[in-house]
């Protein structure tokens, strides 16, 4: 679905502008948002199905275009990143197998120069 498509939905579903607490947001007061939302008016579901032409600035328009672009751009640019972490994450799982398998065969040795010597010592 694009960005600027919208979702059907039911007006039953969706929450009513007086059931929101806006408070504060981060210690702010915002009065203003709560006279603006009370002003807004209801929508019946008939004028929710009329479908009306949105004009829109070109300004507007190529400012979207250009953030989308950029947005993308950012996505590419951290997936990337992420292939390249995931490659250097079983690169190093690898080195530490290895040398835990190496830890383990010293300690092999090491028991069986101790078991060598503890015979000869007992002999």
């Amino acid at each position: 679905m694009g960005i600027f498509t919208s979702q059907k939905r039911n007006l039953q579903d969706l929450p009513k502008p007086s059931e929101f607490d806006f408070g504060s947001v981060k210690g702010i007061s915002l009065p203003e948002v709560k006279e603006e939302v009370s002003s807004v008016p209801e929508l019946s579901e008939k004028d929710v199905n009329v479908k009306k032409q949105v004009f829109i600035k070109m300004d507007h328009y190529k400012e979207a275009l250009d953030t989308v672009t950029k947005i993308k751009n950012k996505i590419k640019d951290a997936d990337m990143v992420l292939n390249d972490l995931r490659n250097m994450k079983a690169k190093e799982d690898e080195h530490l197998i290895k040398w835990h398998n190496d830890l383990e065969d010293i300690k092999k040795r090491l028991n069986k120069m101790d078991e060598v010597l503890y015979d000869i010592e007992n002999e």
